[in-house]
């Protein structure tokens, strides 16, 4: 490729980027640069004017990341009041911002583009340079976002009424312990879905005040993964509770996992004193409920089965929302 093809090129593809304030003129240019690369390939012009059609690539949709995080609408929330992509001009309240399909981008094109437009200059040309890949900077991002999150969420605990301050004794307890897969001999066990919170170790859960929490006669429901089953019967004798069953809630979707994909999670019943279930015909497979929302979140119908089968006062530890009725304890609890 000759120097004079090489300028007339560059000022070409900077001209366009510059004309590029839509997103659909920003995808354009995208698909067209990536066209003119694979033909630029073909027809042998050499490294240098494919690289050229690969970085107004990235260049484009860099551009469609910032102008597709103008609009809440890429998000999937209304878009009244907002600035439509491309646009001076505020919409009026009744009207909305074009939806994704209306721009014919999909979901994960409008997440990888403004995943690149989120990063810094220096990352971004570190993957045009082809120096990292869109892989990379994508699971660095997100795991800077998670690291952010632990962060705050721990905080959050911190910040927390202490569970030994709390007052009276339970006849119920519900736990969700934010576990940490580390200390069961397995490296990245959960491969790409390392946990949002700060987790803790086997011995950090076991000096939870739960035995002092819990009355004479207490039911203990305690979340756990097939995995962590041995060290969920240690914390249930440390506790005080003899183990009576294991409650399985199956997931209407597969999971990570290093040999089996994960579909069930499971539920630990314990039970301190001879205290009964209110009901006979509670089940041990617990219905396919779709999970809350956030990592790990648990489906928000389990306390009403909870409330169907014990008997309050009614604790739930590390809890992410308040219910009526039940004392929490966790991220949000004062």
């Amino acid at each position: 490729m000759s120097e004079t093809s090489s300028v007339v090129l560059f000022k070409r593809g900077a001209l366009l980027l510059a004309e590029a304030n839509t997103v659909q003129k920003a995808k354009e240019l995208k698909d067209l640069s990536l066209t003119a690369g694979e033909w630029a390939k073909r027809k042998g012009m050499g490294e240098e004017a494919v690289q050229y059609c690969r970085g107004y690539a990235l260049e484009a949709e860099r551009r469609m990341g910032e102008l597709l995080a103008e609009t809440e609408r890429a998000k999937g929330t209304a878009g009244a009041g907002r600035p439509k992509i491309g646009s001076n001009r505020t919409i009026p309240p009744n009207s909305q911002s074009p939806t994704l399909a209306e721009l014919g981008v999909s979901k994960r094109e409008s997440a990888e583009a403004q995943m690149l437009a989120e990063i810094p200059r220096a990352e971004f040309d570190k993957v045009k340079a082809g120096k990292r890949t869109k892989a990379q900077v994508r699971r660095a991002v997100r795991e800077k976002k998670r690291e952010r999150k632990r962060r705050e969420n721990a905080a959050k605990v911190a910040a927390a009424t202490k569970p030994e301050q709390l007052a009276g004794k339970f006849t119920t307890i519900v736990i969700d312990p934010p576990w940490d897969w580390g200390d069961e001999g397995d490296v990245n066990q959960m491969g790409r879905a390392k946990p949002d919170f700060a987790s803790m170790s086997i011995d950090q859960l076991e000096k939870l005040p739960v035995a002092a929490l819990a009355d004479s006669d207490c039911h203990l429901y305690l979340w756990i993964t097939n995995r962590s089953m041995p060290k969920g019967f240690r914390l249930l004798e440390a506790w005080g509770f003899r183990h009576v069953t294991i409650l399985t809630w199956p997931k209407p979707s597969f999971g990570m996992g290093n040999y089996f994909r994960g579909q069930t999670e499971h539920v630990l019943f314990g039970v301190k004193g001879s205290l009964m279930l209110k009901r006979k015909n509670a089940s041990t497979l617990l219905p396919a409920w779709k999970r809350g929302r956030g990592h790990s979140a648990k489906p928000p119908e389990f306390l009403e089965f909870v409330e169907s089968c014990s008997s309050g006062p009614y604790l739930e530890m590390f809890s992410r929302s308040q219910r009526q009725g039940w004392t929490a304890w966790g991220e949000n609890s004062k």
